[in-house]
């Protein structure tokens, strides 16, 4: 067996945020399985090794919480992304159906619409935010209306996402306060929510008859209703956020794609390989396990470290580099297994239909450095500066 190398990082700290991927290189450096001291927790850092791990959800539990801290855990435990089967089953059974590729075509057309819209709006601006103006306007547009929240619901919508993965993180001083504005939500769902307030025939509508008609637990039903609003913003921002900066510097890969159009779901995805929305989630092992000849202890929290796994030079060819036709096309930005993330399938149709939007109007696109957002999951962007220059 080998010796589990450590590594000395403070990994929710606003250095490591603000600049995470040298860290990334050297945690995969030392090897598939590392040590995290100051957390005390193990971390998988490599490809192959997370994304078996990922399909083991047997010795590798969700249901004791997916956080990096204790306190983290137990408040998010029993969200679909922190419970094990069968309970696991039952929630993405019914939170599932208004996500699946064929339901999502009857959103496509309105998506499109919002799209060509914003894009035509944006293109004759000499410059606007990528993040605020762009990134944000699908997800603050068209999936809230999706969702079916009312209007205090709506306007409170992204804190209580970008909370929510606050507290996926540490019990540092934005996990402590990601912890209180969940509190709101949850008293939000409780309190004041129900049919006579959700827009009609939404996803949390037809959530809250299934709990009427028995035919979905409350308590479950509940805990789906803020895995809707949770995730579906934070993760599609900060995608689209990525999507348009490595495309302003990476001409040549907006030129192919203009040539090429085709490519359009490879460009999403290559965006989210490269730009890994969601840096970590964690598990539990509830047994001793051996991973590539490395043991990891019962009861050990281990961290899934997407982001570093997406860039790991044993799989991909200059994994640093944004290649649209990539030949190696897999990637862990939504997860895999089990577990993948829900709403995949509509993050990569608000991307596609934005760049739908885009190739016939913009000859190309230009982008100032971003400031990055301090979030303890969440790798994105908090500010974009970015002009579209017109196909003459």
């Amino acid at each position: 067996m080998k010796n589990i190398p450590s590594y000395n990082c403070d990994f929710y700290s606003d250095d490591f945020i603000k600049n995470p991927f040298p860290h990334y290189a050297k945690m995969r450096s030392l090897g598939p399985v590392i040590y995290i001291p100051k957390l005390r927790n193990f971390a998988l850092t490599q490809f192959n090794a997370l994304k078996l791990a990922l399909l083991d959800y047997k010795s590798l539990s969700s249901g004791n919480g997916i956080a990096s801290d204790e306190i983290g855990c137990q408040f998010v435990k029993g969200q679909i992304v922190s419970s094990d089967p069968p309970v696991h089953k039952i929630m993405r059974k019914a939170m599932l159906p208004p996500l699946m590729p064929q339901t999502l075509k009857q959103a496509i057309p309105d998506i499109k619409k919002a799209s060509d819209k914003i894009i035509k709006e944006l293109i004759n601006k000499k410059e606007f935010d990528g993040v605020s103006d762009l990134a944000h306007y699908l997800p603050l547009s068209i999936v809230t209306d999706l969702v079916g929240l009312p209007d205090f619901g709506k306007k409170n919508m992204l804190k209580w996402a970008g909370a929510s993965f606050d507290v996926l993180g540490i019990q540092n001083e934005r996990g402590r306060k990601g912890v209180q504005e969940i509190i709101e939500l949850r008293k939000f769902i409780s309190g004041k929510l129900n049919l006579n307030n959700v827009k009609p025939k939404s996803w949390i509508d037809r959530i809250l008859k299934m709990i009427i008609s028995g035919s979905l637990d409350e308590t479950l039903g509940n805990r789906i209703i803020r895995d809707y609003i949770n995730p579906s913003l934070d993760t599609t921002i900060s995608a689209i956020s990525h999507l348009i900066y490595y495309l302003s510097k990476n001409n040549k890969e907006w030129q192919k794609l203009q040539q090429d159009p085709t490519l359009l779901k490879n460009t999403a995805n290559e965006a989210i390989r490269l730009g890994s929305p969601i840096r970590c989630f964690s598990r539990i092992a509830v047994k001793e396990i051996e991973i590539e000849k490395y043991i990891i202890p019962k009861h050990a929290r281990v961290m899934m470290i997407f982001a570093s796994a997406n860039r790991d030079e044993k799989v991909y060819e200059n994994p640093d580099k944004f290649c649209i036709d990539r030949k190696f096309k897999d990637h862990l930005g939504f997860g895999h297994g089990i577990h993948s993330c829900v709403g995949m399938h509509l993050a990569q149709v608000e991307m596609i239909s934005l760049l739908e939007a885009m190739l016939p109007l913009v000859e190309k696109i230009e982008t100032k450095e971003p400031e990055i957002a301090l979030n303890n999951t969440i790798y994105g962007f908090s500010k974009l500066p970015t002009k579209f220059i017109p196909i003459s």
